[in-house]
């Protein structure tokens, strides 16, 4: 019975790890598929804080980010950096897990990738992890 009651109260916080949690976006006033990306983010629950500014450059400097880790829009949660059209799946995973990382990004702006659909076309790509530190790896293939 106990065993029961601790794995439904596990899959309830999973499930419901996102829902109300605020993120905050800043991104080019003119950029389409930053709304698309925000919108989805929406859908998944997420309050989300949007920012449009001409300064997106010295946001991503700000938060730690280097040359080739950076994309359109930058995005904040739970005191980590979301950077670009990095899926759903990704955010749920690092928020429920919480590892020792600045945060999760999409380099650039895959076609296919969330905000970023053109029909049934889709570029293979990577969300990495950047470490304080700078440096990167794999998170998840998609």
């Amino acid at each position: 019975m106990k065993k029961t009651i601790l794995f439904l109260a596990l899959i309830t916080s999973s499930v419901f790890a996102m829902e109300g949690k605020t993120m905050t976006v800043y991104k080019s006033p003119y950029c389409g598929c930053c709304t698309k990306w925000i919108d989805i983010m929406k859908s998944e629950g997420f309050k989300v804080n949007s920012i449009e500014t001409n300064e997106v450059n010295n946001i991503k400097q700000k938060a730690g980010l280097q040359a080739g880790q950076t994309s359109c829009h930058t995005a904040f949660v739970d005191g980590y950096v979301v950077e670009g059209h990095v899926d759903y799946s990704a955010i749920k995973k690092m928020l429920v897990e919480k590892p020792n990382i600045l945060g999760i990004t999409v380099p650039g702006m895959p076609i296919g990738s969330p905000g970023m659909e053109q029909g049934n076309t889709k570029q293979a790509y990577n969300i990495l992890y950047v470490n304080k530190d700078g440096s990167t790896g794999v998170y998840e293939s998609h």
